[in-house]
């Protein structure tokens, strides 16, 4: 019983530093656009806007191994590139970080917790 509550408090956590990371990412990135409106543009704030949203169904907890998966992608794809572009592993710890618990947050699931349970 005690490794249930265990697992799921930590379900929980991962789920508010992941779903709560991806949204002040996406806030900061869109409060921080400017410039002349081209298609690029609107592009990244379509991206961003998509991350926020996949961040809170991860942080209420519904749809998570699908949200997730779909947070990773969107973080995870500047990383990816970098890395076919010649840049060292870990030349970006902060999105290999944002990538590996995105991932971990798939897997995990909503837990006990969540909205779609």
């Amino acid at each position: 019983m005690a490794s249930s509550n265990r697992t799921a408090w930590a379900q929980l956590l991962l789920r508010l530093a992941v779903g709560g990371s991806a949204i002040l990412q996406a806030v900061l990135a869109l409060r921080g656009a400017h410039g002349a409106i081209t298609f690029a543009h609107v592009g990244q704030w379509g991206v961003d806007l998509g991350v926020a949203i996949a961040g809170g169904f991860v942080l209420i907890g519904l749809w998570v191994p699908l949200t997730a998966t779909i947070l990773a992608a969107l973080l995870g794809w500047p990383l990816v590139h970098g890395w076919l572009h010649g840049a060292g592993p870990l030349a970006q710890p902060d999105r290999l970080f944002h990538l590996l618990s995105s991932l971990a947050c798939a897997l995990g699931g909503a837990g006990k917790w969540g909205v779609g349970k």
